[in-house]
């Protein structure tokens, strides 16, 4: 599940893939800052390592992995609903 949170500057998306279990504070977040005519929208994703003293299984990479899809497939249609609110800028003839 992730979690969106709006703010005046913009979204931010918050993936807890691991909650309640091993890695739990491995969270994904993505903030998307409000759309920007001519610019677009400025994301930063952002999340923390894996330590030697305590590293993924296949099944938590796969776990990651799809939780990474998931954030940026999210950050993709969240960009496009700032776009279409901000509205298409109209052509010069």
């Amino acid at each position: 599940m992730i979690e969106r949170e709006a703010f005046d500057w913009g979204v931010r998306l918050v993936a807890h893939p691991f909650k309640g279990k091993d890695h739990q504070a491995l969270v994904i977040r993505s903030e998307i800052s409000l759309y920007k005519p001519g610019r677009g929208c400025d994301v930063k994703i952002t999340f923390p390592g894996v330590t030697l003293r305590n590293p993924f299984r296949v099944l938590d990479a796969q776990t990651w992995y799809e939780a990474m899809g998931a954030i940026v497939s999210e950050t993709r249609a969240v960009m496009a609903e700032m776009k279409t609110a901000a509205g298409s800028p109209k052509k010069k003839r």
